[in-house]
C-alpha cells in the first residue's frame, strides 16, 4: 500500500482540528488469487482476506481499510475508486452463495444456501459499489476510520471476475475539538491504536492533548457493604503505581443524572474517564448489585436480550441516538470502541466475593516455581457437520500464538466421531489457559456427540479440584454467561471454592460462524486475544481484550450483522488490571513498551520496499527479518523509535524469493512479530 499524507495536518494546543484527507492507493496482486471448487460452486479467496456477502448473494473475500485521523476530526467520509482491474482468466466461475448464519448453538438447523435470482440471472456488476461498509470512532481521544472493502467486479451471468487490482481510498474530515488524555490513558490507547492501524508514524502527530495523571486510574465500582472485601485489590493496584477509587453504586445513583440506574453508572464513569483519569474499571457485582444494561439483540434471523457491559466502557455518544428507549441498536450510532478497559465481577454475596478477590490476589503474588501456568487446554466441538466446519481451525490458531515451550492438550471432536472427557482431568490439574470452542447455553458449553460436557456448571463445581491453580478461560460458544437470574458457566468458574477460574470470557448471548472457510467474529476475537497476550505481551488481560474487540470493528458490515452481534455478546468477567501469568517461574510478565506496526505494503511487489513503524521507551532495538525455515536473512539495529525499511534482500544484498517472512523486533528479553509477503 502506498500512501499520500494529508493535505492539511493538526494544529496543537487548544485550537480545533483542521480540515484534511488522506489518500491511500492500495495494490492487490491477482496472482494471489485461489479458486476452489464446492459442488456446482466456486470459492474464491485471498490471502489476508475474509469471505462477506448477504445471504444468497455472491461470498467474494472483503478487505477493511483502516486510518488515524486527527485527534477530533468530524464528519467524516470516505471516497474510493478503482483504478485499474485485472481480469480472473478461468471461465464460468460460479461464485458460491453466502448461507443463512447459524449461531454456535447449532438451533437453527441444517445450512441453507439459496442464490438470490435477481443477482445470478443478471449481467450488472457484483457488487455494484466496493464499499461495504464505513465506520467512524473515537479509542480514548484517538479518532478511527476504516472502510470495508469487497474489490471485485462479477458478472453472474457471464461468470467473468475481475480483482480490482489498484484501489484509492480517501479519507476526508472536518474540524473539530481535541480530547485530553492523562499519560497512562495515553499509553494504554496508543498501545491499541498501533494494533489496529498502518500508519502509525502519525500517532505523534494525532495524539489527544496531555494533562495531568488522573486520580482514579483504577476504579472500582461496588455496594457499599463491600468496601472491606475489595480493599486487598485496591491495595494490589496502588502497590503497583496507581491510583485508586472505590465508588459505591448508592451515592453514583444519588448523585448522578440519567434515565435509569444504568445511564446514571455509564455517566459516573464518563466523569472519571474525561476528569480524573480513569483506564481501568471493574463492575465489583452482578446484576443485584452494580446496574446492567439490557440490549435486545437481532442478528440474521435471530434475536436476544442480553447485558452488555460494553454500554459502560464505549462512552461515546448515549448508546440511544434514535431515541426510542432501545439501547444498542445498529441506528444509535455506536462506535464500539472501548475507552476504559473494563470487567465485572460475578458475585452476589460476601463470600463469593471474597473468593474473586482471594483468587485474583493468589494469581497476582504467586512465586511458586510450577509449570502450570505454561499449560493450555484447547477443546474443539463439530460446530456445523453438515458443511464439515469444525472448531480445530479455530484452536489451532490460538495453539501457535503460544510459546513453543508450553505444553498444549488439543481435545478436538472429529466428523461423526465421540465427544471427549480426558481433558477435565488436565484442567484440574492446573492450567494457565483454556479454550471452549463448542455448543452452549447458561448451564455449559458442549460438544456435538455424547459425552456432552465440555465445560459446564456441574464440571466447574464438581469436578474440577485445581486449588489456586486458576487461569484464563475463553469460549465461543452461545450463551455461557447468561447470568442474569440465575447462575450459569462463566459464575461457576468463578465462584468456585476449590478452583476453577480467574478470568473468565465468554458470551452473554449468541456466538457466530463465519462464512466458511473464513473463520467467525466470535472465533477471531479469542484468537487475537491470544495474540495480544502471548505475542504482543499485552501489559493487562483488559487491555487484551480491548485490542481484540477493536481488530473485528472494521469487519462490520452493516445493520444486524454477525460481528456487530458478537461484538456486543463477547464480555468480560475478571479484574481488566491482570496481569497475565505466562512462563515457568517468572511470575507476571511485566508491561513493555515496545511495538511494532503492521508492514505495507503487504503483499509487497519484490522491487518494493516494506516499511514498519518501531515504537519503544528508550535505547537500542535489534531488526530482523527470517524466513519460516527460521534462517536470518536481514538485521539492523536501531537507537530510537522510527520508520524502518526493508528492501527486501537478503545480508548479501540479492533478492528474497516470493514467500512469507518473519518481521521481528527484540528489546532486551522482549520480541514482537509480523508476518510479510514478498511477491514475484
Amino acid at each position: 500500500m502506498r500512501f499520500i499524507l494529508p493535505v492539511l495536518l493538526l494544529l496543537f494546543g487548544g485550537v480545533p482540528a483542521i480540515a484534511g484527507s488522506i489518500t491511500r492507493i492500495i495494490e492487490l496482486d491477482p496472482a494471489l488469487v485461489t479458486i476452489e471448487i464446492d459442488n456446482e460452486w466456486n470459492i474464491v479467496e485471498f490471502p489476508g482476506m475474509e469471505l462477506r456477502g448477504e445471504p444468497g448473494a455472491p461470498l467474494l473475500p472483503t478487505l477493511p481499510v483502516v486510518f488515524l485521523l486527527p485527534n477530533g476530526a468530524e464528519n467524516v467520509s470516505f471516497q474510493v475508486s478503482g483504478v485499474s482491474e485485472s481480469s480472473i482468466s478461468r471461465p464460468g466461475i460460479r461464485v458460491i452463495p453466502a448461507i443463512e448464519p447459524r449461531p454456535f448453538s447449532g438451533i437453527s438447523g441444517p445450512s441453507i444456501r439459496l442464490p438470490q435470482p435477481q443477482i445470478y440471472t443478471s449481467n450488472s456488476i457484483w457488487p455494484s459499489d466496493p464499499v461495504l461498509w464505513t465506520h467512524t470512532g473515537t479509542i480514548s481521544g484517538y479518532r478511527i476510520a476504516s472502510c470495508l472493502l469487497q474489490p471485485w467486479e462479477y458478472f453472474p451471468s457471464d461468470g467473468k471476475l475481475s480483482l480490482l487490482s489498484e484501489i484509492e481510498v480517501t479519507v476526508s474530515w472536518d474540524e473539530g475539538f481535541p480530547t485530553q488524555l492523562s499519560t497512562e490513558q495515553n499509553e494504554v490507547a496508543r498501545r491499541r491504536i498501533h494494533a489496529l492501524i498502518d500508519n502509525a508514524e502519525m500517532i505523534s502527530v494525532y495524539e489527544p492533548l496531555s494533562k495531568v495523571s488522573g486520580d482514579a486510574e483504577y476504579l472500582i465500582v461496588c455496594d457499599s457493604s463491600y468496601t472491606e472485601t475489595l480493599q486487598p485489590l485496591a491495595d494490589l493496584q496502588e502497590r503497583h503505581g496507581r491510583t485508586v477509587e472505590i465508588a459505591f453504586v448508592q451515592e453514583i445513583i444519588e448523585n448522578f443524572s440519567g434515565r435509569d440506574d444504568a445511564e446514571k453508572l455509564r455517566n459516573f464513569i464518563r466523569d472519571r474517564f474525561l476528569e480524573h483519569g480513569t483506564v481501568f474499571v471493574l463492575l465489583a457485582g452482578d446484576e443485584t448489585l452494580v446496574p446492567v444494561r439490557l440490549v435486545e439483540l437481532f442478528c440474521e434471523g435471530e434475536d436476544d436480550i442480553a447485558p452488555v457491559d460494553l454500554y459502560f466502557a464505549d462512552l461515546d455518544g448515549s448508546w440511544d441516538d434514535n431515541g426510542d428507549g432501545k439501547y444498542g441498536q445498529p441506528d444509535d450510532d455506536l462506535d464500539l470502541y472501548a475507552d476504559v478497559l473494563l470487567g465485572r465481577a460475578l458475585f452476589s454475596t460476601a463470600r463469593e466475593a471474597a473468593i474473586f478477590v482471594q483468587k485474583n490476589i493468589s494469581y497476582q503474588n504467586s512465586t511458586t516455581p510450577e509449570d502450570w501456568p505454561s499449560r493450555a487446554v484447547l477443546c474443539g466441538a463439530v460446530l456445523f457437520e453438515d458443511i464439515g466446519y469444525t472448531s480445530a481451525k479455530g484452536c489451532d490458531s490460538i495453539a501457535v500464538t503460544m510459546p513453543s515451550s508450553w505444553e498444549i492438550t488439543k481435545a478436538y471432536e472429529i466428523l461423526h466421531g465421540d465427544g471427549i472427557d480426558t481433558h477435565i482431568p488436565i484442567i484440574s490439574s492446573g492450567t494457565g489457559w483454556n479454550h471452549y470452542a463448542g455448543h452452549g447455553n447458561d448451564r455449559g458449553i458442549y460438544w456435538s456427540s455424547a459425552p456432552l460436557g465440555m465445560m459446564t456448571n456441574w464440571i466447574a463445581t464438581d469436578s474440577l479440584h485445581n486449588g489456586n491453580k486458576t487461569g484464563i478461560h475463553t469460549s465461543i460458544a452461545c450463551h455461557p454467561a447468561e447470568y442474569i437470574g440465575l447462575e450459569c458457566c462463566a459464575e461457576a468458574l468463578l465462584k468456585a471454592p476449590d478452583g476453577g477460574g480467574v478470568a473468565v470470557m465468554f458470551n452473554t448471548s449468541l456466538g457466530w460462524e463465519g462464512h466458511w472457510p473464513s473463520l467467525g467474529a466470535s472465533e477471531w476475537m479469542c484468537i487475537d486475544l491470544a495474540r495480544q497476550v502471548f505475542w504482543e505481551h499485552s501489559s493487562s488481560i483488559g487491555l487484551a481484550f480491548s485490542i481484540a474487540k477493536d481488530l473485528r470493528i472494521p469487519y462490520m458490515h452493516g445493520g444486524y450483522d454477525r460481528t456487530f452481534q458478537s461484538l456486543l455478546s463477547w464480555s468480560a468477567f475478571m479484574d481488566p488490571a491482570l496481569i497475565v501469568r505466562q512462563s515457568h517461574g517468572d511470575g507476571p510478565v511485566p508491561p513493555v513498551p515496545l511495538t511494532i506496526s503492521p508492514p505495507y505494503p503487504n503483499p509487497a511487489k519484490r522491487e518494493a520496499p516494506i516499511a514498519f513503524y518501531v515504537d519503544y521507551s528508550a535505547g537500542s532495538a535489534e531488526v530482523s527479518v527470517h524466513d519460516f525455515s527460521g534462517r536470518l536473512i536481514w538485521e539492523t539495529t536501531i537507537y530510537s523509535p522510527q520508520r524502518v525499511s526493508w528492501e527486501g534482500t537478503s545480508l548479501d544484498g540479492r533478492r528474497v524469493p516470493a514467500g512469507v517472512y518473519i518481521i521481528s523486533v527484540r528489546k532486551g528479553n522482549y520480541i514482537r512479530n509480523r508476518l510479510t509477503t514478498v511477491l514475484n
